[in-house]
């Protein structure tokens, strides 16, 4: 159940909430948590992270997503961008977010950030060292058969990763699986260039692409285990809901006492029977 963003900001929490913020403001988002969902209670969060140098350039981004169940897909709850803080100050701010979004045993929102961003390593150090927050996402080397984690914190975007998370976002995307709130991601998307290989694809010129990524690290961090181990949350609650949707049909069907139309539904015949048998099975 939702819950009011005031209702869980505590004195000293580091969190305030803004009334009303002026249309005439120019870069009114800058250094400001945006949320579209408050923590709810029993939810697990993971949260990606692009940092920049706080030079007033790149910006700084921590992306908060409500991880998906067979319930519901991930969407993206929560926005916070910066070009002026350092990354020191900015671990700060996600060490703020991430245990404010936390998991239901307490602990803080599983962070995904990247450590060859700039000063991206001296920021996760930070954070484990001087703030104690350890649910980070583990570094694995992706082309090997074994040995697969290693002992360095953070995710590595390059040529060989690139185009790993930028195919899981578009499959993610297209399918129902991320939703996204944040208006600023969707104007990244629009203006995202992509070439033939996806490996280089990137912000068309004078824009930027520092949500869309962190979004798109935050969601591979969120399901890497997952999708390590040849499983698809996402695919089972597809077919969860879809099997839902055709037991409805079938007692609509028996009730009406008209022809199946098996070539018009979303799972095959042998699938179909299979659920009118378990749905008519008698004791």
């Amino acid at each position: 159940m939702a819950r009011d963003v005031r209702s869980l900001i505590t004195p000293g929490m580091g969190l305030h909430v803004i009334e009303e913020v002026s249309r005439f403001e120019a870069d009114w988002w800058n250094g400001r948590l945006l949320i579209w969902e408050a923590p709810e209670q029993g939810e697990m969060y993971a949260i990606g992270v692009d940092p920049a140098e706080g030079s007033g350039q790149d910006r700084s981004v921590c992306e908060v997503i409500k991880v998906g169940t067979l319930y519901h897909p991930d969407i993206q709850v929560a926005e916070f961008a910066c070009d002026y803080l350092d990354p020191i100050y900015f671990a700060d701010v996600v060490n703020t977010i991430g245990r404010f979004y936390h998991d239901p045993e307490g602990n803080e929102a599983f962070a995904t950030i990247e450590f060859n961003a700039p000063c991206g390593d001296t920021m996760i150090s930070d954070l484990c060292n001087r703030l104690s927050y350890t649910n980070q996402f583990i570094w694995k080397a992706y082309d090997r058969i074994n040995n697969v984690y290693t002992n360095k914190y953070g995710w590595s975007t390059n040529k060989a990763t690139r185009p790993k998370i930028i195919a899981r976002g578009l499959h993610a995307f297209g399918v129902g699986d991320l939703v996204v709130n944040s208006p600023f991601v969707i104007d990244e998307m629009e203006d995202f260039a992509r070439d033939h290989f996806v490996a280089k694809a990137k912000a068309r010129h004078g824009t930027h692409d520092d949500r869309l990524m962190a979004l798109l690290i935050g969601y591979w961090g969120a399901h890497d285990d997952e999708f390590l181990n040849g499983e698809d949350i996402g695919e089972q609650r597809r077919m969860r809901i879809a099997a839902g949707e055709i037991q409805q049909d079938l007692i609509q069907e028996v009730t009406h006492k008209k022809k199946a139309d098996y070539q018009n539904t979303a799972i095959t015949y042998k699938q179909m029977m299979e659920r009118a048998d378990e749905m008519f099975e008698f004791d």
